[in-house]
This record gives C-alpha cells, sequence and structure tokens, in this order.
C-alpha cells in the first residue's frame, strides 16, 4: 500500500475514507458515477466550507491561514450592503470560534495540558474486513489515551423526532445518528488500536451554528459505538468490491443521478406508493 502522508492523504485512492464509504451507501450508483467523473454533484459547498473554516482554525494558523488563501473569495459577499466582508454563514463561524477559543475545558481537551503528546489532523489507516481504510483525526491527545471530533451543527438541543428511537430528541442525537458518526468515531477508534495496540476513548466536541453558538463535549456510549462500526462491516466489502469494479453498483432509485436516468416503463399504484 502507498505510504500515507499530509500532501498525498486526500489524492489517494488505494485507501477507503469513511466520506466516501457513506457515499456509497446512500447510492452505489451516483458515488461510482462521481468517481469516475460521469457526474458532476451540484451541492450548496457553504456547510463544508463552515466546518473547514473551524477546523482549520484550531488545527494551526498556518493550516488556517492557507484555508483562507484558497477559499477567501467564496467567504465573501458579492452584492449587498455586506459586499467585500464576510458572508453571514462565516460571520456566524467566528462566533463559533471565539466560544470555543475562550473556553478553558476546550482548550485543555483539544489542545491538551503542558507535556501532552496531541497531535492533529493525524492520519490513521488499516484493515477493516479485509479493506484498507483510512481516516484523519482531528485531536488525538496520545499521552492522555483520547481523540477530539469537532462538529459543527445547526442545533444541539432543538427538538426534533428520530424516526429509529421513535420519539423526539436533541438534535445533535439525529446529528450523530443520521450522519453516521457513531460509526465514524467506531472506525477511528478500531484503526487507533491497530496502529498503537491501545483503546482510545472517542469524544465529540458539538458547536452550534446558532447567533449565541452552543456547545458541549459528547460522548458515545460504547453500544453506539459497536452499532456504527458494525454497520459499516456489513457493507463494506461490497462498497470496495462496486469501487474495484468487481461488482456492478447498485440504484437507489432516488437521488438526482437515478432521477436523471430514470424512464417512465411501469405503472405504479396508490397502493404501491403506500407500501413503500
Amino acid at each position: 500500500m502507498k505510504q500515507l502522508t499530509q500532501e498525498n492523504y486526500y489524492q489517494d485512492t488505494s485507501y477507503l475514507t469513511n466520506s466516501r464509504f457513506k457515499r456509497y451507501q446512500q447510492c452505489q450508483a451516483k458515488a461510482y458515477a462521481v468517481d469516475n467523473g460521469s457526474w458532476t454533484e451540484n451541492r450548496d459547498e457553504t456547510p463544508l466550507l463552515l466546518g473547514n473554516y473551524v477546523h482549520s482554525y484550531f488545527e494551526s494558523p498556518e493550516a488556517h491561514e492557507a484555508f483562507l488563501a484558497e477559499n477567501g473569495d467564496k467567504l465573501l459577499a458579492k452584492t449587498g450592503k455586506n459586499k467585500g466582508h464576510l458572508k453571514a454563514d462565516f460571520v456566524i463561524a467566528e462566533e463559533m470560534i471565539y466560544s470555543l477559543k475562550t473556553d478553558d475545558g476546550f482548550s485543555s481537551l483539544y489542545h491538551g495540558y503542558h507535556g501532552d503528546d496531541v497531535k492533529k489532523e493525524m492520519i490513521v489507516f488499516g484493515d477493516i474486513e479485509g479493506v484498507p481504510v483510512k481516516g484523519k483525526l482531528d485531536s488525538v491527545n496520545l499521552s492522555r489515551g483520547y481523540f477530539v471530533d469537532l462538529k459543527t451543527m445547526k442545533s444541539l438541543y432543538a427538538e426534533e423526532w428520530n424516526n429509529d428511537i421513535r420519539k423526539r430528541v436533541p438534535a445533535a442525537v439525529n446529528n450523530i445518528l443520521n450522519f453516521g458518526y457513531h460509526g465514524q468515531l467506531g472506525l477511528y477508534r478500531d484503526l487507533l488500536k491497530q496502529m498503537t495496540g491501545k483503546d482510545f476513548r472517542p469524544y465529540i466536541v458539538a458547536v452550534s451554528k446558532e447567533n449565541v453558538p452552543d456547545k458541549d463535549i459528547l460522548k458515545i456510549d460504547d453500544e453506539w459505538l459497536e452499532e456504527g462500526l458494525n454497520k459499516l462491516k456489513a457493507d463494506i466489502v461490497e462498497v470496495w468490491d462496486v469501487i474495484q469494479d468487481k461488482q456492478k453498483p447498485k440504484t437507489c432509485g432516488r437521488c438526482d443521478y437515478c432521477r436523471s436516468k430514470k424512464r417512465l416503463n411501469a405503472v405504479i399504484s396508490l397502493n404501491d406508493l403506500i407500501n413503500k
């Protein structure tokens, strides 16, 4: 396998990442088409940019400057009274950064105490069900045996309905479960153990995108980490076979890519729609 570095990490495709795996879970056909260049995904890049804006700040001053240099024009308003100034989303990002950087509890957890061996953007890799997998961890405290993932969320505590749990839950719960963050952290914990032989405790520092940001340190219970990792293990071999052209990708029938390929060759009854 190729040796992974900070310079080649994002270009390398010889390892599977959690984010790429999740794309294939949503729709194999669409993810495969995106990978081979036959489909361009149109999506709002603001949430990703906002997350990277906050992440890069806490990685290092150099990383944040590089992010601003690469994306600066995308962060600025092009019209209106705020023309030439930060868009509203990134003004909120600045508030999120301020809320965290002035919090001693966050600083101690994320940056560690004096003398701690803390790695930012640490590359982890290993084998899951025979599939080579890699990941990048926001902050790993090798001295104290834990790692931290920084997540930006619309809200932490606004109540939302969860179909699986069948009750209303804080928004952070839906964010973690619907985006598969419990599986991501379970995966990273497994890869860290493969590399170090040690068990690490995962934490999420969640910060909201509200005008006055909310924040909390969240611990994912072991049963959720195991459930998330087991879901990944159940599908990862099939996904890797699709990527390697050993298996034809399946269509989900509902995404924008699948809709673009849809042809009217069948009649669907009302009862069929209800039962779907």
